[in-house]
């Protein structure tokens, strides 16, 4: 039989038991709906609602809902697949099943949380059309990363197309915000977000002032195709994770009757160097392809593209990747010269035997044209006696500046507690204050470089906003603060004492509200010395 006190631990350990159960499911929750997984992957299916989550048989990547990542709910389209082109990538197929889109507001976000101020990530965004809007593909609407312009999705009037945009980009904060925005050409709408978590020195091109978009973002067949690719034929089809541990999509390169692959003979895994900033993959760099005629070099890369309005200062990155894998005899060699535009970036190149070399070169803004069309392309030049070139991956970006202005981290992450606390149904959604065209109603902010470039917000005003409960902490956080109206509301308890301590204040309005008890001494004496505005009447339990 069992004693009292056992009993009581039993009921003790049962109960803590639970506690912590609870305390698990939740945390796996907000892991799902709220930061990375244990792959550094963010993993969105939009619109999906079946269950809180699913793993794609293919990849193994668990793919989750949107809920909690949009600020505004948007509505959910069930797609029509026989509407969808049949070429799409199959582990993506139920990811096109459904899609959100949003007929209310000017600008829409998901809000990517719980990241490294500056961490190196990828942002890939989807969208898969099948006509749900009867506009025939008449679709176009902007894609923005918090307050930088990223590209247009521009639908083309391609029915059932699927489109893909990737970026790289170093995080400002602890968040990252992809807002879609409507042009007033067709309602924005998207299949799917993806965020994937780079070691911080990885793409070195990337950084604070510069993001790099994958090339196929913009022109003709923008977002159809994008130029990461794997050359070769040891691996037929794209390569993804989990043979990339990050995720990157590598597709084969196109079919050209001058290359043939190189046989992977050494059958062994390609290595990268210890100060590595790429991560290439083993799979992708065993796949290699190099000329039909072992005399002659090879062009590869070659980019053809009309030029585009806002994209004429903007360069072309090329990330090459090479590695020998075949067992040379005592008296061969491979070396060749790598030119860019017919201009040399690299002489008499060496390849190390399974062993990753990568060489990034830059070209433009400028470049050759033909008839107004830029080209730019890669040649690998062999030198004398040489085995022929080879390649075995390669990725093409353009560089876009980063404006460096956005709202203050501290005030935003501010405005956005204060959003969620008390639910204001306005349409506040990506950075407060910037772009200025989207800034969120009833802010005012600076707009100039005296604090380092970042906008502070300086007025707020939430009178008649049903606010409800008391006043939080995160309005003591907008330390620039010079208005804050807070009149005819509900909130309730006392009147915080750091309102005082806000150095700017000149106006404060909380009239109309169920505040009680005494009004801080800071507060009365700025009134009283003519430094402060204070209206708190209609409060009938305040006192001083």
């Amino acid at each position: 039989m069992l004693s009292r006190n056992h009993l009581a631990v039993n009921k003790w350990t049962a109960k803590v038991n639970f506690l912590l159960l609870v305390a698990w499911l939740s945390l796996s929750f907000f892991g799902i709906h709220g930061q990375l997984d244990s792959l550094g992957f963010i993993s969105i299916d939009c619109g999906y609602t079946k269950s809180p989550n699913y793993t794609d048989s293919e990849t193994g990547i668990t793919y989750v809902s949107d809920e909690g990542f949009t600020d505004y709910s948007g509505l959910i389209h069930t797609v029509n697949m026989s509407n969808m082109e049949p070429d799409l990538f199959p582990q993506w197929t139920r990811r096109y099943q459904a899609l959100r889109f949003f007929p209310n507001g000017t600008r829409n976000c998901y809000t990517l949380r719980s990241l490294t101020p500056g961490g190196k990530y990828l942002v890939r965004a989807v969208f898969g059309y099948d006509n749900y809007d009867m506009r025939d593909g008449l679709v176009t609407f902007d894609l923005y990363l918090g307050v930088n312009y990223w590209t247009t999705v521009d639908i083309l009037g391609r029915r059932g197309a699927a489109f893909t945009f990737e970026i790289i980009v170093e995080s400002p904060a602890n968040y990252l915000q992809v807002c879609l925005i409507n042009t007033g050409s067709g309602t924005p709408f998207i299949s799917g977000l993806d965020l994937r978590q780079f070691q911080a020195n990885f793409y070195p091109d990337s950084n604070a002032t510069q993001s790099l978009v994958l090339f196929g973002s913009f022109g003709l067949l923008a977002g159809l195709e994008l130029s990461r690719y794997h050359f070769g034929t040891y691996y037929r089809d794209d390569i993804r994770y989990p043979d990339d541990r990050y995720d990157r999509i590598w597709q084969r390169y196109e079919d050209d009757p001058f290359l043939t692959t190189v046989p992977d003979i050494i059958n062994g895994t390609v290595k990268n160097y210890p100060n590595d900033t790429y991560g290439a993959p083993s799979a992708v760099m065993r796949s290699v392809s190099t000329p039909v005629n072992d005399s002659e070099g090879m062009s590869v890369g070659r980019l053809s593209y009309p030029s585009i309005e806002g994209m004429e200062s903007l360069a072309v990155l090329y990330v090459l990747y090479f590695t020998e894998v075949e067992i040379l005899q005592e008296d061969e060699f491979r070396e060749f010269n790598i030119l860019l535009d017919d201009l040399p970036l690299v002489s008499a190149f060496r390849p190390e035997q399974m062993l990753t070399t990568v060489v990034a070169g830059t070209m433009g803004p400028s470049g050759p044209t033909e008839n107004g069309v830029n080209i730019h392309s890669v040649y690998l030049e062999p030198t004398s006696n040489s085995k022929p070139p080879l390649i075995s991956a390669m990725e093409i970006y353009w560089i876009r500046p980063v404006d460096g202005s956005a709202t203050d981290s501290g005030d935003a992450s501010a405005m956005m507690t204060i959003k969620t606390k008390y639910s204001v149904d306005r349409f506040w959604a990506g950075d407060p204050c910037l772009p200025v065209a989207y800034a969120w109603d009833g802010l005012n902010c600076t707009y100039n470089t005296t604090s380092g470039g970042l906008s502070r917000i300086i007025a707020l005003y939430l009178s008649s906003s049903k606010l409800n409960g008391e006043i939080d902490p995160s309005f003591g956080k907008l330390t620039l603060l010079q208005h804050l109206d807070l009149s005819h509301n509900n909130l309730s308890g006392s009147i915080p004492n750091f309102f005082g301590q806000l150095p700017s204040l000149v106006f404060l309005d909380l009239s109309s509200n169920n505040l009680s008890g005494r009004i801080p001494t800071s507060l009365l004496q700025k009134s009283q010395n003519g430094w402060l505005t204070l209206r708190i009447d209609n409060n009938p339990n305040c006192f001083v």
